[in-house]
């Protein structure tokens, strides 16, 4: 008698056990995505980061592609401020150097994409790291956004 009903007690105990692991596989494996985490993940995709190119000829003419997002500009940015000095004037005529490397400041700010405060980032951020170059910075910039009015006006 002791034995029937420690085998129906192991029984029910293994059809229970059974039962709840299938009501758990049901519960948690088939969750539905909501709206709210399929709109995270598109926002996760879309901040992915692009990598840019160090090359100063291949950040000019990164700056000018009209694909980018103001977002990946800023990142383009913080880039260019971190990889080019402009160093410290030593005559009051640029060098060649020099002045390739105030192109980009005319190549982001002629970018349609990119947003006054992208614009303004870098040009505090070059003026933090070379303030001799102001006037020059600022001509530059200046440049660029005449660049840019023309191609509104088309």
């Amino acid at each position: 008698m002791n034995y029937i009903f420690i085998i129906i007690f192991c029984v029910a105990l293994a059809l229970f056990l059974f039962l709840s692991l299938i009501a758990y596989l049901i519960t948690s494996g088939g969750k539905k995505i909501s709206k709210k985490d399929k709109n995270t993940s598109a926002v996760k995709q879309k901040k992915a980061k692009k990598v840019f190119n160090t090359d100063l000829d291949n950040m000019i003419a990164t700056a000018t592609d009209p694909n980018l997002s103001d977002s990946d500009l800023q990142e383009l940015v913080k880039l260019y401020v971190a990889t080019h000095k402009l160093g410290s004037k030593t005559s009051k005529e640029l060098d060649n150097t020099t002045k390739k490397k105030l192109e980009f400041v005319s190549a982001l700010a002629s970018n349609m994409n990119a947003s006054p405060q992208t614009v303004s980032l870098l040009n505090k951020e070059l003026k933090k790291i070379s303030a001799s170059y102001k006037k020059e910075i600022d001509a530059y910039e200046q440049m660029g956004l005449a660049k840019r009015k023309i191609k509104e006006e088309q």
